[in-house]
C-alpha cells in the first residue's frame, strides 16, 4: 500500500461537536422521566432552552473547525482533515478499529446544516410544541436524533457511521410515534422502523462484501474511509467491475434506498407525516433522508468502480423522482404533498450521484435542506393555526393574515420550482446538464419530474394562500405565530433564495465544486474517464462552468421555461379552488398510484407471510406439534398419576406393603446365612 492520502491534524475537542447534543438529550430526558408525575410536567423553558442551546453549541464548534480546517495545508490532490481517534473499540484479525471522529470538506458541509437548521428546528419546535406536557421528552428526542446524525457524520471508519445510522432509525420511530396514543402514528412509526431494518440488512451484508474485495487483491482489511479510499484508489484496475465490488455497492446502495426513500423502500417515508411537524422538517429536510446520498459520497472511490450499480443508482433515482412527482399531484394533505416532493428531490440527487457527479448531488443536499425546511415548517404554522387541519380544501386566503409565513414559502416555492436566481435553480439545473451529457433520455424525464414539481408546489400554493379563504377557522383568528416559529421560517427562507450562490463563492466559478474536489475529485474524475464524460471532469479538474457555454444555456433555458409553464398552468387552474366540505381521501387513479407499492407489498409479502403463518400455526402447529406434545404430557400425568397413588394411599395398605417387604428381606437373609452354614 503506497503512502496515506490524507494531511491530518489531531484536535480533541472534536467529541464536543456530538456530545452537546447528547447532554441535552441526557439532561431533557431526566427531566421528563423525574417531572412525569407532575400535573404541569417538567418546566418547558428549561427544557426548550437545553434543547436549543446544545446543537447551537454545536454548530459554533462546526463552524471553528471549518475555519480550523481551512488553515490545514495538504499536498495537492489530497484531502486536509482534522481527527481524533479516541478509545480503541476492538481488534478483529488484523483490523485495530478506534472509536475515531474524522472531519474534513464533506463532514464540514454535512454539518455546517445539520446543526444549523437543526438547530432552528429545535427552536421552532419550542413554539409548536409548546402546550404538549411531553416537551421535554420531545426534545430529548430531537437531541438524541442530532447526536445520532452527528455520529454517522462524523465517523472516521464505516461501523461508527453504522451506529449513527442505527441511531437516527431508531430516534425516528420514537419521534414519529411520540403522539403514540393515536395508533395511526404508531402504525407510522413501525413502518419506518421495519423498512429502515430491511435497507440496514443490506448496509450490513455490504460491509462484509467490502472487507471481502479488499481481502481479494491481498490489501489490509480496513474499515476507517482513508484506508478504504486508498485500497479501491491503489487497486482500481484489479477492482474495477468484480463481482464482489458490484455484490458491495449493491448491497450498500439497497442501505442507502432504506434512509434517502428510493424505490423500493421509499413507502415509509409518507406515512412519517403522522408526527409532529418539526419532525417532518428534521427528518426530511437536513438529517436523515439525506444519510444516503452522505454515504454514496464518503464511499465515492468505491461507487465508480462497480459501473453496473451506478446505472442501477442512476435507473432508480429516475423512477422514484417521477412516481414520487405523480403521487403528489393527488395529495389533499399539505404534509403528504411535502413528502412525496421529499422522495422526488432524493431522486435528482441520486441520478447526480448516479453520473458521477457526486459534488452536484451533495449541492442539491444543501440547498434542498433550506426551502424543504421552510416549507414543512411553513406548513407547520399554517397547520398550527388552524387548529391540526392538515386538509388544503380547508385553507386559502392566508397570503395577507401570515404575510410572514407566506413571504418565507414563497421564496421555498420560488426555489423548488428551479425557477431563476432561487437556490434549486442553480442545484437543479446542474443535475440537470450533467444528465444530458449522461444520456439525453434522463434528461427528458428529470425535466418531466422538474415541471410537475412545479406544477403541485404551485397547488400547494393556490390552495393554501392564492385562494379565497375555505377555513373553519376565522380569518380575523389567524395570524402569524410567535417569533420562535417566525424567525426560524423566514431565515430558512432567505437561506432557500441566496444558498444556491454558494456554488459559485464571490469570485471563484466553481467555489463549491472546488471545495469538495479533495473528496469526490478523484473518484469522479475516474468515473467521467471510464465513461468518456466531460473533459474537465476527466482531468480531475473542478468544473469551470465555461465548456459547452451555449449548450448550458440552452438547456438551462429549457428547464427554466418548463417550469414557468407548469407552475403558470397550475396557477390559473387552481387561483380559485372552490369550497368543498369534502374530506375525502385520495380516490381512483390517485389512490392507486399512491399506494401501489404498499398494495405490491401487501400482495407479494404481507398476506403470503400471512398464509404461511396460518399454515403453520394449523397444519405444523396445532396439527402435529401441539398433539404431540399433549401426548407426552397426557403420557407423564398419567404415570405421575399411577406413581402418586401409590405414595399416597391408604396408611394399612402401606403398613401392609412396608411388613411385607421387610419379610422378605428377612426372609433373603436369613436363607443366605442358612446357605452359607451348610457350605
Amino acid at each position: 500500500m503506497g503512502p496515506s492520502m490524507l494531511s491530518s491534524e489531531s484536535v480533541a475537542w472534536l467529541w464536543l461537536i456530538p456530545l452537546l447534543p447528547l447532554l441535552g438529550f441526557v439532561v431533557n430526558g431526566v427531566m421528563a422521566l423525574t417531572g412525569a408525575r407532575s400535573k404541569a410536567g417538567p418546566s418547558r423553558g428549561f427544557a426548550s432552552f437545553i434543547a436549543v442551546l446544545m446543537p447551537a453549541l454545536s454548530f459554533a464548534l462546526t463552524i471553528a473547525a471549518a475555519i480550523k480546517l481551512a488553515g490545514v495545508r495538504a499536498p495537492l490532490g489530497q484531502a486536509a482533515a482534522l481527527d481524533h481517534q479516541g478509545f480503541s473499540w476492538f481488534s478483529l484479525g488484523s483490523i485495530d478499529l478506534h472509536f475515531g471522529l474524522h472531519f474534513d470538506a464533506l463532514t464540514s458541509l454535512m454539518l455546517l446544516f445539520v446543526t444549523g437548521i437543526g438547530s432552528l428546528i429545535v427552536l421552532y419546535s419550542s413554539g409548536y410544541m409548546a402546550a404538549d406536557r411531553g416537551l421535554a421528552r420531545f426534545m430529548s428526542y430531537l437531541n438524541l436524533f442530532l447526536f445520532s446524525m452527528i455520529m454517522l457524520v462524523m465517523g472516521d471508519n464505516i461501523l461508527v457511521t453504522f451506529l449513527g445510522w442505527e441511531g437516527v432509525g431508531l430516534c425516528s420511530y420514537l419521534l414519529i410515534g411520540f403522539w403514540h396514543t393515536d395508533h395511526a402514528n404508531n402504525d407510522a412509526a413501525r413502518k419506518a422502523f421495519i423498512v429502515n431494518r430491511i435497507g440496514d440488512l443490506g448496509f450490513l451484508l455490504g460491509v462484509f462484501a467490502l472487507l471481502a474485495a479488499v481481502s481479494s487483491v491481498d490489501a489490509e482489511l480496513t474499515l476507517d474511509y482513508v484506508g478504504l479510499a486508498e485500497v479501491f484508489r491503489g487497486n482500481a484496475a484489479a477492482l474495477q467491475g468484480s463481482a464482489l465490488v458490484t455484490a458491495a455497492t449493491v448491497l450498500l446502495f439497497i442501505g442507502c434506498t432504506g434512509k434517502s426513500a428510493q424505490i423500493p423502500l421509499m413507502v415509509w417515508l409518507p406515512d412519517a407525516m403522522a408526527g409532529p411537524t418539526p419532525v417532518s422538517a428534521l427528518i426530511h429536510a437536513a438529517t436523515m433522508v439525506t444519510s444516503g446520498v452522505f454515504l454514496l459520497a464518503r464511499l465515492s472511490d468505491v461507487f465508480v468502480l462497480a459501473p453496473g450499480t451506478m446505472d442501477l443508482i442512476t435507473w432508480i433515482a429516475l423512477a422514484t423522482m417521477l412516481w414520487a412527482a405523480i403521487a403528489a399531484l393527488f395529495q389533499w394533505d399539505i404534509k403528504k404533498v411535502l413528502a412525496y416532493s421529499t422522495v422526488s428531490q432524493l431522486g435528482f440527487m441520486f441520478l447526480a450521484a448516479g453520473v458521477g457527479r457526486f459534488d452536484v448531488a451533495l449541492f442539491h443536499v444543501f440547498t434542498h435542506a433550506f426551502f424543504k425546511a421552510t416549507l414543512f415548517l411553513g406548513a407547520g404554522s399554517v397547520i398550527h393555526e388552524l387548529h391540526h387541519e392538515q386538509d388544503m380544501r380547508k385553507m386559502g386566503g392566508l397570503r395577507k393574515v401570515m404575510p410572514v409565513t407566506f413571504a418565507s414559502m414563497v421564496f421555498a416555492w420560488w426555489a423548488i420550482c428551479g425557477l431563476p436566481g432561487g437556490a434549486g435553480f442553480f442545484s437543479k439545473d446542474l443535475i440537470l446538464e450533467y444528465a444530458f451529457e449522461a444520456n439525453p433520455v434522463l434528461w427528458v424525464i428529470a425535466v418531466a419530474a422538474a415541471a410537475l414539481t412545479a406544477f403541485y408546489m404551485t397547488r400547494l400554493m393556490c390552495y393554501t394562500f392564492w385562494s379565497k379563504p375555505r377555513s373553519d377557522t376565522p380569518v380575523a383568528k389567524i395570524h402569524d405565530p410567535d417569533w420562535r416559529m417566525s424567525a426560524p421560517v423566514f431565515v430558512l427562507g432567505l437561506g432557500s433564495l441566496f444558498s444556491g450562490l454558494l456554488w459559485f463563492g464571490v469570485l471563484d466559478i466553481a467555489f463549491f465544486s472546488e471545495y469538495l474536489a479533495p473528496v469526490v475529485g478523484r473518484s469522479q474524475a475516474q468515473f467521467a474517464a471510464l465513461h468518456e464524460t466531460a473533459q474537465a471532469v476527466a482531468e480531475g479538474a473542478a468544473d469551470d462552468g465555461h465548456h459547452g457555454l451555449g449548450k448550458m444555456i440552452a438547456l438551462m433555458a429549457v428547464s427554466v421555461a418548463v417550469a414557468a409553464a407548469a407552475a403558470s398552468a397550475a396557477y390559473f387552474k387552481f387561483r380559485s379552488a372552490p369550497n368543498s366540505d369534502s374530506d375525502a381521501p385520495v380516490s381512483g387513479f390517485g389512490a392507486a398510484w399512491t399506494w401501489g407499492f404498499d398494495r405490491v407489498y401487501e400482495t407479494c409479502l404481507v398476506k403470503p407471510t400471512m398464509v404461511i403463518g396460518r399454515f403453520v400455526d394449523r397444519v405444523i402447529d396445532q396439527g402435529a406439534i401441539a398433539p404431540a406434545v399433549r401426548s407426552v404430557g397426557g403420557m407423564v400425568d398419567y404415570l405421575g398419576a399411577g406413581y402418586r397413588s401409590f405414595q399416597r394411599g391408604q396408611l394399612r395398605v402401606s403398613l401392609a406393603i412396608s411388613v411385607l417387604c421387610l419379610t422378605l428381606i428377612l426372609g433373603v437373609v436369613l436363607m443366605d446365612l442358612l446357605l452359607g452354614g451348610v457350605h
